[in-house]
């Protein structure tokens, strides 16, 4: 069984409890960092000050240290170490598979949240499939070999895919949808509709509005699973970021801890709920 913090990748890794993984609970982190490897910054036509501040915008800012718990209730979790705009893992390798490519926002974003030009004119196709075999696809690979790990020591596993967005929506985003407190998201095939309604609940009781699947839908599940099999469920936690922080200066405000705590009591649940 898998202990400790493994590096896997300069580009991610997984964080497991230093005794061992005891549950089929996978958390998946793809939109928490900031960071941008040297060796990608050339590929960027923005200022250091457009990309902080684009970083800034589309980063799910410390959802890594919201979802901890789930390291001392003994699931795993698999981290993205590099900034979704270098390369976006929830994404669909094909670009006409990919509703958000329209949008340049595929697997690699060509686009900023304002739809202006992300990458430099000069962009190639080639080097387009340079990051894709570098980052997207050895880290499509790994997460799908701790699914498989997981299935094949428990019969089951539960990817909870983390997340957050913005309280008002980016220009790219469509302004009609709700913005609840936290949405989860789903799809049909891989919901864990049980303990789904559980975690609602709770968030009842501690007055937070939810949605389903607004203003993000569905949830990530290795390609390899996807819709073929009913034992890889999935859901998608999304917290509304003015629950817990500065969207301005990116810092954390007073309430963290208070959502802190509502995200460990939704992921005791969820533990309870898949252990074996």
């Amino acid at each position: 069984p898998r202990t400790g913090s493994e590096p896997m990748s300069q580009y991610f890794g997984i964080v497991t409890p230093p005794r061992g993984v005891t549950i089929p609970l996978v958390v998946h982190v793809p939109h928490g960092s900031r960071e941008i490897p040297g060796n990608f910054r050339p590929q960027f036509a923005l200022t250091d000050d457009e990309l902080r501040n684009e970083i800034l915008a589309m980063t799910d800012a410390y959802t890594g240290e919201l979802f901890q718990a789930t390291i001392e209730l003994g699931g795993l979790m698999f981290v993205n170490r590099t900034s979704r705009l270098v390369m976006d893992p929830e994404r669909f390798p094909d670009d006409e598979e990919e509703p958000m490519s329209a949008k340049g926002m595929g697997a690699i974003y060509t686009k900023t949240s304002h739809s202006s030009r992300l990458r430099v004119e000069s962009f190639s196709p080639d080097e387009h499939n340079d990051v894709m075999e570098k980052l997207y696809w050895p880290y499509a690979r790994a997460l799908g070999d701790v699914v498989t790990e997981c299935l094949d020591r428990f019969s089951t596993c539960l990817i909870i895919d983390a997340h957050s967005f913005p309280s008002e929506p980016l220009p790219y985003e469509d302004a009609r949808l709700e913005r609840p407190d936290i949405c989860f998201g789903h799809d049909p095939y891989h919901a864990p509709c049980d303990v789904l309604e559980k975690l609602k609940a709770i968030c009842a009781d501690r007055g937070r509005h939810v949605a389903d699947n607004s203003p993000f839908a569905g949830s990530y599940v290795p390609l390899s699973y996807y819709r073929s099999d009913s034992q890889v469920k999935s859901l998608m936690i999304e917290i509304n970021r003015g629950q817990y922080m500065n969207e301005v200066d990116g810092e954390k405000s007073d309430r963290f801890s208070e959502v802190e705590d509502l995200i460990g009591t939704l992921l005791e649940c969820v533990a309870v709920s898949v252990k074996p």
